[in-house]
């Protein structure tokens, strides 16, 4: 009975969660007026034309380029220097450490908005004059992508036994031999979780590409989506269309990679 009980709340939540995805997929392929006289039908035939209209009025395709290039470089960026400060806080040994570890969780207590204003005259002419430029947008998106990405580093990093290391150290590995050849290969889950989950994360951002750029040559996908919303807001059919072809790349991302963000998130926490 138990089990039951469980399987019965879980189909719940996937009702709730996996419902508005279903209709919004059934609302694209329909025409408008089918969609407002009966918006709870199935379709009757597949209708393309939305898909049409959005990409030939939406700027979609420069926008996918745009958001493909800021999260790719953001999220190898993050990844990359969150891998080696993780790595050097769970296995090296320095001077305030513990303090610096400490500041940088700091970072996730911070909310990220209120940090606009000083980046928008940060990445102005005044300052670094970066705006309109995908640096203006890849710079805050690494910066906040540390703070998580290290902490769930760190715990994969210190998991590893230490004779590993120490059998490493002594076939003549260095401390950068004993990250790339140990701790990478053995912490594949976790990187790929901090991988998986920035990318979704900048993804969907959308205060910071709407502040700092301008140009609608570098807008990014969330933007586009939003000046679409603004011209075809009062068409149904056509704004599910478009959230359509922005949530598609989100959902084939966390279907490919499930299994790889649920062993990343529970390395660790079980010891045989």
């Amino acid at each position: 009975m138990t089990r039951i009980v469980r399987h019965f709340i879980l189909l719940l939540f996937l009702v709730a969660g996996g419902y508005p995805l279903v209709w919004m997929a059934f609302a694209a392929v329909r025409e408008e007026r089918a969609v407002l006289e009966r918006p709870f039908h199935l379709p009757e035939a597949v209708h393309t034309a939305n898909f049409t209209t959005v990409l030939q009025s939406g700027e979609f395709g420069r926008a996918y380029l745009n958001s493909l290039v800021v999260c790719g470089v953001s999220g190898v960026a993050a990844l990359a220097f969150s891998a080696w400060a993780a790595f050097a806080f769970a296995r090296l040994r320095f001077r305030g450490k513990e303090i610096l570890f400490l500041l940088f969780l700091a970072g996730m207590m911070i909310p990220v908005h209120v940090t606009l204003i000083p980046l928008n005259r940060l990445a102005g002419p005044a300052g670094l004059n970066i705006k309109d430029t995908y640096w203006a947008l890849i710079g805050p998106y690494v910066g906040f992508a540390l703070p998580i990405s290290i902490l769930i580093l760190r715990g994969a990093f210190a998991e590893i036994a230490q004779d590993l290391a120490d059998a490493a150290r002594i076939d003549g590995c260095s401390a950068w031999g004993v990250f790339w050849h140990v701790a990478v290969p053995l912490s594949r889950p976790a990187l790929a979780t901090v991988a998986i989950f920035n990318f979704l994360t900048m993804w969907n951002e959308f205060a910071f590409a709407l502040t700092l750029v301008n140009r609608g040559s570098l807008r990014t996908l969330p933007l586009a989506l939003w000046q679409f919303q603004g011209e075809h807001g009062m068409y149904v059919s056509q704004t599910c269309a478009a959230l359509c072809v922005a949530v598609l790349p989100v959902l084939l991302v966390y279907a490919l990679a499930q299994k790889h963000i649920i062993r990343g998130l529970t390395a660790g926490a079980l010891k045989e």
